[in-house]
């Protein structure tokens, strides 16, 4: 399980949201927490010049994916859930809407695949707005689809992807 959930579940009961100013705040919940909010925090100002790729923070307990797109509809984000590995989704530049459920609440519609740590899902579930510099913490049982546009049209989107061992 993500270290969040298990050290600290008073912390994190499900999704949660912030802006990347009070990170420190949850250092204590997880050391694998601390090291994801510590390494956007000291690279905050390269990240919008950061290449796309996979960044290293600690082996593969801890890495960062920096990638960008053009936000879309809500009807073309895919909803899907992880079993190794609790995300950050945090916003670099542009903003996005990021959708997300209980997993007891979704119907799988992919089986998982253990070589990419994902099972895709249907269903409906509220969405939470990414504005640039907040973050995202994504636990396994949320089920979640990123991607969608903060306002009433597409916008281009470079944000952070950090990937916590569960």
């Amino acid at each position: 399980m993500c270290e969040a959930a298990i050290l600290a579940p008073q912390y994190f009961l499900s999704m949660l949201i912030d802006h990347l100013q009070y990170a420190s705040k949850y250092y204590n919940a997880s050391t694998n927490l601390a090291k994801a909010l510590q390494w956007l925090e000291k690279n905050q100002h390269q990240l919008a010049t950061m290449e796309n790729g996979e960044y290293e923070i600690d082996g593969k307990d801890v890495y960062a994916i920096v990638n960008s797109y053009n936000t879309k509809p809500e009807s073309e984000c895919g909803w899907e859930a992880h079993k190794v590995y609790c995300d950050i989704h945090y916003s670099v530049t542009g903003s996005e809407r990021i959708a997300y459920a209980p997993l007891h609440a979704m119907t799988e519609g992919q089986a998982y695949n253990t070589e990419k740590d994902y099972s895709l899902y249907t269903g409906t579930g509220d969405f939470v707005w990414v504005r640039e510099s907040m973050f995202c913490l994504l636990l396994p049982q949320d089920v979640h689809a990123p991607g969608a546009y903060a306002n009433a049209q597409s916008e281009f989107l470079k944000k952070v992807v950090i990937k916590l061992k569960y």
